[in-house]
């Protein structure tokens, strides 16, 4: 383990040409798609099988904040099972559906 750590802080700022792929195998873990569970989280195991399809991984929001375009008041939401309560009326001024939410301020 030293010697690991040493190799890390004597490393730590060399730039690659190149990405590095890597392909494990003979994983101690081997498990079909159906029989994951939570516990496999952080895991290195192997899935057999073929890909049929596949595609982006979408972010969960779990706060959403909006920002008031008249008092430019900002307002936090917490999400409730997939649904983003957005604020009719502005708490600050009072003024109704001047409330927008600001994507790249959201919680994810």
């Amino acid at each position: 383990k030293q010697w690991y750590q040493r190799r890390v802080r004597e490393f730590s700022d060399v730039v690659l040409q190149h990405q590095i792929q890597v392909r494990p195998f003979n994983a101690e873990k081997t498990a079909n798609m159906r029989t994951l569970n939570p516990t496999d989280i952080d895991q290195l195991i192997t899935i057999s099988g073929m890909v049929i399809r596949s595609s982006n991984i979408i972010p969960e929001m779990t706060e959403a904040f909006f920002l008031c375009y008249v008092c430019q008041k900002t307002h936090t939401v917490e999400i409730d099972r997939g649904r983003i309560a957005e604020p009719a009326v502005c708490p600050n001024c009072e003024t109704r559906h001047s409330m927008s939410i600001v994507h790249n301020r959201c919680v994810f």
